[in-house]
């Protein structure tokens, strides 16, 4: 229908050109979609760490098993297990007994590699010397706070102490607890070990023994055993 000087559109032509103009909205929406997807992706990815490689080799009686974490190698009671390696913030491998007695659990080592928690106290130290890519180990001290009741660091529950020569940070704090920690002339909690294939890096020994009897022998042989590669 017309009317004078003006041209109606019909209702057909309306609802085709509506149609249209919601297809090109839903084009519009999937190619969108389509672009955030592919193309606005991060560039950083981040990776889980990587499997630890273990390699159990017991001796001829049975008694101790050698742990290949592809960068060091250590030897272990049979009976232990591994229990993980994290990244952040301390690069850190971790191992743990599983007999009992004393306890699955009541024993653990970790290894600090690397990046060393120069901060952390201890109740027991080991002194260690490097000797290439593996360390010397002197004997465990007595307790700490029975031997150097030193002025505890500002805002801390730490104290400098020294044995054989070698200092590091008694905790004062955790008196009850039987955790021995590394040091060396290298610095508290630190021994330099170098290979001639992977260079010198910085290496931190932690043991706990949470035990009825405490057994540092277990210790001392797993850091004298560690192998850098």
């Amino acid at each position: 229908m017309y009317q004078a000087g003006r041209r109606i559109v019909s209702h057909h032509k309306r609802h085709v050109v509506l149609v249209w103009f919601a297809a090109i909205i839903i084009l519009l929406a999937i190619g969108g979609v389509i672009f955030a997807k592919y193309f606005l992706k991060s560039d950083t990815t981040i990776s889980p760490p990587p499997p630890a490689v273990i390699k159990t080799v017991t001796d001829g009686n049975g008694r101790t098993g050698t742990f290949d974490e592809g960068v060091f190698s250590i030897k272990l009671p049979s009976d232990w297990k591994f229990i993980g390696h994290q990244q952040s913030p301390y690069n850190i491998y971790s191992w743990k007994n599983t007999n009992k007695p004393p306890g699955a659990g009541a024993r653990q080592l970790q290894i600090y590699y690397d990046t060393i928690p120069l901060g952390m106290g201890v109740n027991r130290v080991l002194p260690v010397y490097d000797e290439g890519d593996h360390v010397l180990a002197d004997t465990v001290s007595e307790i700490c706070q029975n031997l150097y009741p030193n002025v505890k660091l500002p805002g801390s529950s730490h104290a400098p102490a020294k044995y054989h020569n070698v200092n590091f940070l008694c905790d004062f704090e955790n008196y009850a607890l039987d955790v021995v920690g590394t040091s060396s002339a290298d610095g508290v909690n630190t021994v330099k070990v170098t290979s001639s294939t992977s260079g010198t890096h910085k290496v931190f020994f932690r043991y706990s023994d949470r035990s009825a009897s405490p057994n540092f022998t277990i210790f001392t042989d797993a850091v004298e055993s560690f192998r850098l590669k």
